[in-house]
C-alpha cells in the first residue's frame, strides 16, 4: 500500500472521529476531542496493519480484536455515582468512532464519511429532542436542590424520597466536596412545599432549596 493512501486513510480517520469528539467536548464530556480522534485514529492503524502485513483470515481476526479492545475503552468512561449512571452516550460515541477508523483505514471512505454524519445527527438532533421533552415536561414540575452531607448513605435518602412521592425523579447528581454532593429531584409542582419540609428533616440531608421553574439539566 502506498504512503499516500495510508496517510489519506488516517487523515480521515482523524477527521471523522475528531468531529464526533468535538461535539462530546462542547458537552463537556471527560473523553471529549482528544479522546475520540485517537481512538478512531488508532483503530485506522490497527485495520491498515492488518491489510498490509497479513493475509488471508488474520485480517478479519485483527479487526475482531478491535470491538473486543474498544469495548474494555468504553466501559472506563461509565460510572457510576450513587444510583445514578453516567457515560453511556459517552461510551457509545467511543465505540463508534473505533468502527468509523476501521471502516477508513480499510479503504471504505463513504462508510466513514455516512457513518460519521448519522453519528453527528444522532447527538445534536436527539439532544435538542430530548431537551424540548424535558422543558415540556417541565412545565408541571417543581424542582429541589438537595444538599446531601454523606453520598454514602444516597441511596437510603432516595428510598425515602420515593416513599414520600413515588413520582419524584432524580434529575441530576453531582459530588461537590469530600462526602458531600447535590441532588436535584423534580416532584408536583403542588408537592414542592411538603417535599422541602420532608426532606429538610432527614439526617442525611444539609438544605434544600427550590430552583426556578426555567430549570432543566442540559
Amino acid at each position: 500500500m502506498a504512503p499516500g493512501t495510508i496517510l489519506g486513510r488516517l487523515l480521515l480517520a482523524a477527521v471523522c472521529s475528531g468531529l464526533v469528539g468535538y461535539e462530546r467536548e462542547t458537552a463537556q464530556k471527560a473523553a471529549g476531542l482528544r479522546t475520540h480522534t485517537l481512538v478512531g485514529v488508532g483503530a485506522a492503524v490497527f485495520s491498515v496493519a492488518s491489510i498490509v502485513g497479513f493475509e488471508g483470515p488474520d485480517q478479519s481476526r485483527v479487526a475482531a480484536q478491535i470491538v473486543t479492545g474498544i469495548g474494555f475503552l468504553g466501559a472506563g468512561a461509565i460510572f457510576r455515582e450513587g444510583v445514578f449512571v453516567r457515560g453511556l452516550t459517552t461510551a457509545a460515541g467511543l465505540w463508534v468512532v473505533a468502527s468509523v477508523g476501521m471502516a477508513a483505514g480499510s479503504g471504505s471512505y463513504w462508510l466513514a464519511a455516512i457513518g460519521t454524519g448519522v453519528t453527528i445527527g444522532t447527538l445534536y438532533g436527539l439532544r435538542a429532542v430530548d431537551l424540548a421533552i424535558g422543558r415540556r415536561k417541565a412545565r408541571l414540575r417543581g424542582f429541589l436542590e438537595v444538599q446531601v452531607g454523606d453520598v454514602t448513605k444516597l441511596e437510603g435518602l432516595l428510598k425515602f424520597i420515593r416513599h414520600i412521592d413515588p413520582d419524584a425523579e432524580q434529575v441530576d447528581f453531582k459530588r461537590t466536596g469530600e462526602g458531600e454532593g447535590v441532588l436535584v429531584l423534580s416532584c408536583n409542582e403542588n408537592d414542592v412545599a411538603m417535599m422541602s419540609e420532608l426532606l429538610a428533616s432527614h439526617r442525611t440531608v444539609k438544605s434544600v432549596g427550590k430552583l426556578s421553574a426555567l430549570y432543566w439539566p442540559q
